[in-house]
């Protein structure tokens, strides 16, 4: 491993995250050669090890950093005959090293936090590889790389080569020769194909990973008044009965928790104004802070979420803007080794009451583990995820395991396979289930390829259970799209079609607001719209007003636009399939994206082929993308252009640009049609239940909305 190679190399401290983890490395002195330690290998056979192509790419791969001493000694890497394998694939994309090299102009760090426990998949790394040509060989748990692309030239002396390890777990990467290290994704950024200051933007304008570091400033930047405030709200408790009869009670709508619980969490009390029922109302609402201790042991809130009394569905997180945090953490001792991550403040506190094994609360439940969270994880050998079970919250658990790292991560099922059983821990403890017994049933996720009866024996039962979890989030506005195609489910790729000019990107705009509304996290690929032009458009169509003519009312919407889970790719025009996916991958996996909507495919491979590489280039991006959709579960929804057809004609799936391939692969095609009188989403494969069908829409030209026709609007 990896870290195990730093501490031979004389580190007098070292660590390692993953993926995007970082190496923090002490040398006692420049590194100098060691051949008795473990790390040294058999001298190879160079007639084995050394190729035609490698001595081809001995003269053709060189990097212009200057990072590196060349009158340093080296270590001596060399490579057994019979373990270590040489592969240089070909590609079917020109980058020449020359390229390669010239985006290297300095070591960067993405500041992107990967846990040392997460596992790469090694087929992405390889093809990554290939696809930037770099020759490498495959020598027990590492990768190694012929040249590094971040050294100065190695001349084509042998004891300059090979000297770039990649993880084959981790992906973190080391170079034995200019000191180049880091995760797979500070590769990525030091190669050109994730840039710096991010190809993502968050709805608010801010790039897609600003909260994505920083373990030590959860409460950096916070008004002092507001530090004050929220610290004072544990106080009022005592001054409010019928808050801590709600906590502590056991009827309907009570917690069943014990009141020196609820103090233990620093549960407190405040009021709160929301807009409800089209009137500003002012609610009692319970404060659960998202805390942590300061160098003197106090605790300190720096964020917290209020929850209405009355109205389940009002809550808020004040201040606006600050850093993500875990409800409980001042709770959780220094030395803890285990740790159980819950979906919802009453579950932690119910968790830990009966089992007194340090308990927190997820910030957005099952929606997202943010990513500035894992540094404080990075410690604990054993981590329990106690989602709800329900299928939503075990496949929130399901991803945040991999974030985790599957081998360390346990996932808690509360119901045990009963048919009526309690769906999370606060229902269990109301029930009088013994928590302790839940907890240690417990599992490690299967391995993703093989699995037996017991492994799905759940899944099949929670759909039993529960049909519309199955389907999918629901449509608000769209209510015949819920009769037809079920649901918007993840893991599915949507074909999209229409002639241009018909309404397409408002569409999707539209249905992907009515998902992201509902906490689907969505990301935004428009390779012919510039994003203020789109953003612009969502923002009338999400207030339902011209905002032309309502100016003095953009700064509340805009406000409350912000607050919605929508990203957006800066890419514009031709980009290739490979740097749109790295940027997808990103977004999974820091932002925990759910949806990913790329209009268009023909605008997006522009210039990129002549005749049938055009083709063969769509057939490519359509392959990647299914398989990106499968692998990542989540919802990916491509536009593609029909081929030119009459005017007045009635669209087919025959009529869509490109090979058959594009709408083989699909779950979903829809394409939205021009009637006589009006235009209508006609919907052509469902591969979940089969039914097609049509939907015949109007168009509001000043808020950009579609809607449904009713019956009686209908015209022959």
């Amino acid at each position: 491993m990896i870290s195990s190679q730093l501490k031979t190399l004389g580190c007098r401290s070292y660590s390692s995250t993953t993926l995007g983890s970082k190496f923090k490395i002490t040398l006692k002195k420049p590194m100098k050669p060691s051949f008795n330690n473990k790390f040294t290998t058999p001298k190879p056979d160079l007639k084995q090890t050394t190729t035609k192509q490698d001595d081809k790419d001995d003269k053709d791969i060189h990097s212009n950093s200057n990072n590196s001493n060349n009158n340093k000694p080296q270590q001596q890497q060399n490579f057994n005959k019979n373990t270590s394998t040489t592969y240089s694939k070909p590609f079917t994309q020109t980058y020449s090293s020359n390229n390669i090299n010239n985006t290297v102009k300095s070591h960067q760090k993405s500041n992107t936090f990967v846990s040392s426990h997460f596992k790469m998949n090694e087929d992405s790394i390889l093809s990554y590889l290939d696809r930037k040509k770099l020759i490498y060989k495959i020598l027990g748990q590492e990768i190694l790389i012929k040249e590094c692309p971040f050294c100065s030239d190695t001349k084509g002396k042998l004891d300059n080569l090979w000297k770039l390890y990649i993880s084959r777990e981790t992906a973190a990467y080391f170079c034995h020769r200019c000191g180049n290290k880091g995760s797979w994704i500070d590769f990525k950024v030091n190669l050109g194909d994730l840039s710096l200051d991010s190809s993502i933007m968050k709805s608010n304008g801010t790039s897609g990973d600003r909260n994505t570091n920083a373990m030590d400033d959860l409460h950096h930047d916070v008004n002092p008044t507001d530090l004050k405030k929220m610290a004072s709200y544990a106080g009022e408790l005592d001054k409010h009965p019928d808050v801590i009869q709600k906590l502590t009670g056991r009827g309907p709508g009570e917690r069943g928790l014990r009141l020196e619980t609820v103090q233990h969490y620093n549960v407190g009390v405040t009021s709160q104004s929301f807009f409800f029922n089209d009137e500003w109302q002012e609610h009692k609402c319970i404060t659960f802070p998202w805390t942590s201790l300061d160098k003197k042991g106090n605790v300190v809130t720096h964020r917290c979420k209020l929850r209405s009394t009355k109205e389940k569905s009002l809550q808020r997180i004040e201040p606006k803007g600050g850093k993500w945090g875990f409800f409980g953490w001042h709770t959780v001792p220094a030395d803890a080794k285990e740790i159980i991550l819950t979906e919802g403040e009453y579950d932690a506190m119910a968790v830990y009451q009966e089992t007194k094994i340090p308990t927190v609360s997820l910030p957005n439940g099952a929606n997202s583990l943010p990513v500035n969270l894992l540094p404080l994880l990075e410690r604990f050998e054993k981590i329990y995820l106690w989602m709800d079970d329900d299928v939503p919250g075990q496949e929130g658990a399901a991803k945040f395991s991999e974030k985790l790292g599957i081998q360390r991560t346990y996932i808690v099922q509360t119901r045990q396979n009963e048919i009526n059983g309690p769906k999370d821990a606060n229902d269990a403890l109301l029930a009088g289930k013994n928590l302790k017994q839940i907890l240690e049933s417990s599992t490690n996720i299967p391995h993703d390829q093989i699995c037996d009866f017991g492994d799905v024996r759940s899944i099949i039962h929670s759909e039993l259970r529960d049909p519309l979890s199955v389907v999918g989030k629901q449509s608000q506005w769209f209510p015949t799209f819920n009769k037809t195609l079920k649901g918007h489910r993840k893991g599915e790729l949507t074909v999209f079609s229409g002639p241009t000019g018909i309404g397409k990107t408002s569409i999707l705009s539209q249905l992907s607001l009515d998902f992201a509304t509902q906490g689907v996290r969505t990301l935004w690929g428009s390779f012919e719209l510039k994003v203020p032009r789109l953003a612009k458009k969502m923002l009338s169509q999400y207030s339902n007003k011209n905002l032309e003519k309502n100016v003095q009312d953009y700064q509340q919407i805009a406000d409350q636009f912000a607050n919605i889970p929508m990203y957006f790719l800066r890419f514009f025009g031709s980009t290739h399939i490979d740097k749109v996916l790295d940027a997808m991958e990103y977004a999974v996996y820091v932002q925990d994206v759910e949806h990913i909507v790329l209009d268009n495919l023909q605008f997006m491979l522009s210039g990129q082929g002549k005749g049938i590489e055009k083709f063969d280039n769509m057939d490519e991006s359509i392959e990647k993308l299914r398989k990106f959709a499968t692998m990542k579960n989540v919802h990916i929804t491509i536009v593609i252009h029909p081929r030119k057809q009459e005017a007045d004609s009635t669209l087919s799936i025959n009529d869509i640009f490109g090979t058959a391939k594009a709408t083989q692969e699909a779950d979903n095609v829809v394409i939205i049609q021009n009637g006589k009188n009006y235009r209508y989403l006609d919907i052509k494969k469902n591969r979940f239940s089969g039914d097609v069908g049509t939907i015949p829409l109007k168009f509001n030209s000043d808020t950009n909305r579609f809607s449904e026709l009713d019956p009686s609007e209908l015209q022959n």
